[in-house]
């Protein structure tokens, strides 16, 4: 039996660099994907199109691997967005970044993503499941916006 968790995330941030430097790291997905934490690999399949395989995460004996394919598009300066794909996986993906210029070295970045992981637990243990999940999501998210705003300011 499996239960669906949904989760959104929203997050907005300065970095001291300019808007161009941020986009093409952004837009780089082999390059920035690296800094996303517990991230097994993600796998090129062509036409902007990524499989990304979680680490593997377990608690109470159950065990789980996210798995998703998403298709990146962008403008060609302030805004990447990925959206679900069919392919390999146990979960929905989308969001994007949206980056303003704020001078020279100077821009924000606003993040959002959201998802839905199909958990394999009994309906009874959704309630404590979606809590885990939700936490593991933003603090894999703030991570990754921590590593993103390091490696733009360096």
């Amino acid at each position: 039996m499996a239960v669906n968790v949904n989760v959104s995330i929203a997050k907005n941030f300065e970095v001291a660099c300019s808007a161009k430097k941020a986009f093409d790291l952004l837009v780089d997905v082999a390059s920035t994907t690296k800094l996303f934490p517990k991230l097994e690999q993600v796998v090129d399949l062509g036409n902007d199109v990524w499989r990304w395989e979680m680490a593997k995460i377990g608690a109470a004996g159950i065990s789980h691997q996210v798995k998703y394919c998403v298709k990146y598009t962008n403008n060609g300066s302030t805004t990447i967005d990925w959206n679900p794909t069919a392919g390999d996986g146990n979960a929905t993906v989308s969001g994007g970044w949206v980056i303003s210029g704020k001078g020279d070295n100077a821009c924000k970045i606003a993040f959002q993503s959201t998802g839905e992981f199909e958990m394999p637990v009994p309906r009874l243990m959704k309630g404590l499941v979606e809590g885990i999940v939700k936490s593991e999501f933003d603090g894999q998210v703030s991570t990754f916006i921590d590593r993103i705003k390091a490696k733009l300011e360096s």
